[in-house]
């Protein structure tokens, strides 16, 4: 450093000479000097206004000066401020903190800067970081502050916080077993319901094991597929899907799953739903149908021996009338012609026609579609209908009968309201004859 220029003064002045010189050199340097002394004035003026901090000046607890960011974030102007204690715009619930923790600071025991809150001139609470050192002002100690905004730092970790305890609260309170897997297979969060299913405690997987250890070996290379999948591609591999896993007692248990990434990391969320009780209702059901169909097929199997066996006697029964008949035709009817030819007075013959009649109506088919179709009729009444379908009269079919004429007429009149042909001029013998 270069020593100052001095000029002796008990000596006369030489205007021309040395002394002239020595005066010149001393007025460039104290130029210099001046210069450089602006420069810093400026640079401070502009690190003053321009500083992305808030910067202030503390002397006797009262502020000195203020630059323009930390009157900003106050909302105060600068004549509002200086001269008045630092603390009032401090959050009283903050005070006694904030001065500690400047006191801790001024004293080097504290080397972090720390956290407190102001109150604007607004009355709107905000989150401030500052530092202090100590300083001179106008020849006194005084302290320089260096303070930061953080309300939007503490606003967003707040947000953050709130959302977190949401998430947790969700994660906890969903109802379903839910866990969060990382890239490497590793269960880093489970919640109560997952223990619950499951057996296995928080302490012993979070961070520790993997999906793998409790999944059944016959389903890990398909899972183990689908994690990969997964992770290149989110909309590759199922959504959802089944598989066995063992829980803490060793027991298989059908769990089916629903699992997604979670947006912008490598993690998926996994939520199960344990369905063993539900297979095992569907294997007894499969069981029993299975069982059905066997008894199904055996009565089919069944109806259709029946069938062969009802389709065989109704052969056997028709077979049995036209032998019954033909026999009837053959062996019988010819000798009942033959005995109403012979001589016998009128009551005998009277008797082989009502024989003769009565074995045509046993084999006719009109007798047995008569009796089935009108149930409610009688054996006689049946008998007078075969006669009146045969065209004899009640004259005639009273002496076949040996019984009265008013009699038949009686019955001729039963039948008729009986077949519902009083109220109408059907003829009885047409309509008999319709029925055979």
């Amino acid at each position: 450093m270069t020593s100052p220029v001095t000029i002796d003064m008990k000596k006369p002045f030489d205007p021309s000479g040395r002394d002239i010189a020595l005066l010149q050199d001393r007025l460039r340097r104290e130029e210099h000097l001046m210069q450089s002394l602006c420069e810093s004035m400026d640079i401070y003026k502009t690190v003053w206004d321009h500083a992305l901090a808030g910067i202030y000046v503390s002397q006797g607890g009262k502020f000195r000066m203020i630059n323009p960011i930390a009157l900003s974030f106050m909302s105060y102007q600068s004549e509002e401020l200086v001269g008045k204690k630092s603390i009032c715009v401090i959050y009283p619930d903050d005070r006694k903190m904030a001065r500690k923790n400047a006191i801790d600071m001024l004293a080097g025991v504290r080397t972090a800067p720390y956290e407190f809150r102001i109150v604007t001139k607004q009355g709107k609470i905000c989150w401030v970081m500052e530092t202090v050192t100590s300083t001179t002002f106008k020849g006194k100690p005084a302290i320089l502050g260096n303070t930061r905004d953080i309300t939007p730092r503490k606003t967003a970790g707040e947000k953050l916080q709130e959302s977190e305890n949401i998430y947790r609260a969700i994660f906890e309170t969903t109802g379903t077993a839910t866990i969060i897997i990382e890239a490497d297979k590793t269960i880093s969060l489970l919640n109560s319901e997952f223990e619950k299913m499951t057996g296995y405690g928080r302490a012993e997987w979070e961070g520790k094991k993997k999906w793998t250890e409790y999944v059944a070996p016959k389903d890990l290379a398909r899972l183990g597929k689908y994690h990969t999948l997964r992770r290149l591609d989110p909309a590759a591999p199922p959504r959802n899907y089944e598989h066995d896993i063992i829980d803490a007692e060793g027991r298989i248990r059908h769990v089916f799953l629903t699992v997604d990434m979670i947006p912008g990391t490598k993690k998926s969320v996994a939520s199960f739903t344990d369905i063993t009780g539900w297979k095992k209702a569907e294997q007894v059901l499969k069981k029993r149908e299975e069982e059905l169909q066997i008894k199904s097929r055996s009565l089919k199997e069944l109806n259709t021996t029946l069938r062969v066996l009802l389709k065989e006697r109704e052969g056997d029964r028709e077979e049995l009338e036209e032998k019954v008949l033909s026999n009837v035709k053959a062996f019988v009817m010819p000798y009942m012609n033959k005995l109403k030819k012979s001589r016998m007075n009128s009551k005998a013959t009277a008797y082989v026609d009502i024989m003769k009649s009565n074995l045509l109506d046993i084999i006719s088919p009109f007798s047995r579609k008569i009796s089935s179709k009108y149930r409610n009729l009688t054996p006689k009444e049946i008998q007078i209908a075969n006669f009146i379908k045969e065209g004899k009269t009640s004259k005639e079919i009273a002496e076949l009968m040996n019984v009265s004429k008013s009699a038949v007429d009686i019955h001729r009149w039963r039948l008729r309201n009986k077949l519902g042909l009083n109220k109408t001029k059907a003829n009885l013998r047409s309509h008999l004859g319709s029925l055979a």
